[in-house]
């Protein structure tokens, strides 16, 4: 194959296919998986191709030699000639083979990377049976939506609920507490469920829980400053809080000091 053409070949192999599939019906750990396949057959593809270049850059040095040595009964201009050609085009080879191996070596890592991606999916265990913070309405739902004042489209990596101010804000599962930090809208109590599963819950007046404490689930986490926020994450992924495998519920202790409206249905 000509040193153009390895090129197109390396550039095409490194760049079609990268991005994961994203249809909904397959598990992370299958997205991995596949991937992990793929991108070790196109590494493979491009070792392969760094060794020819080498190979033909290692002709084109010996080549070269021979005009530098023997080629000395050439007239001058012609053996001048010769020798440029004969240094640009090994300049050339060089610089492909350094281009494959650098794409060959990035490819690895990304086949690392995915690996280890798959192994923690893998360790993840069944998630357990989560109940909403609050009962209210859904405000903002899961995904990429727009805006509702500018209209531009915003990603949501879980859902807004409705809530009236200092209702009682409920532990979507048991779990410990990890994390509870003041934010702007209020404060967030983050919560370890174990097996790989979090939970993020926003929008707290106020949290009667401090790290390291032990929840059980619809324990009283604190009042609501307004709307809640809830996450809901697997490993590294989040994941729609309103799901029905996820048997998303009313709290288990709704708050005695209100009367609030349950959660909007899904359409």
């Amino acid at each position: 194959m000509r040193a153009d053409g390895r090129v197109a070949l390396a550039l095409l192999v490194a760049v079609v296919g990268l991005a994961p599939a994203r249809a909904a019906d397959v598990a992370p750990s299958e997205h991995a998986s596949r991937d992990v396949a793929s991108l070790a057959a196109r590494q493979a593809v491009l070792g392969e191709q760094a060794d020819a270049a080498r190979a033909g850059a290692r002709w084109r040095a010996r080549a070269l030699y021979r005009v530098v040595v023997a080629g000395a009964a050439l007239p001058p201009d012609l053996r001048a000639r010769a020798i440029d050609a004969g240094a640009r085009a090994l300049a050339r080879d060089l610089s492909e083979a350094r281009l494959l191996r650098a794409e060959r070596d990035q490819l690895g890592g990304e086949v690392a990377a995915l690996e280890a991606a798959a192994n923690d999916d893998e360790a993840i265990g069944a998630p357990p049976a989560f109940v909403t913070p609050v009962a209210g309405p859904v405000l903002e739902r899961f995904g990429v939506a727009p805006d509702r004042l500018t209209g531009v489209l915003i990603g949501h990596a879980g859902v807004r609920l409705g809530s009236v101010a200092h209702a009682v804000v409920h532990a979507p599962a048991a779990g410990v507490v990890a994390r509870v930090a003041a934010e702007p809208d209020g404060t967030t109590v983050v919560l370890d469920h174990g097996a790989g599963w979090t939970t993020i819950v926003a929008g707290l007046a106020a949290a009667d829980v401090a790290q390291g404490d032990h929840v059980a689930a619809g324990q009283r986490l604190g009042l609501a400053a307004g709307a809640v926020g809830l996450e809901i994450w697997r490993g590294r992924h989040a994941v729609d809080p309103m799901l029905p495998t996820l048997l998303v519920t009313a709290p288990i202790a709704r708050p005695a000091s209100a009367t609030l409206a349950a959660p909007a249905p899904l359409p």
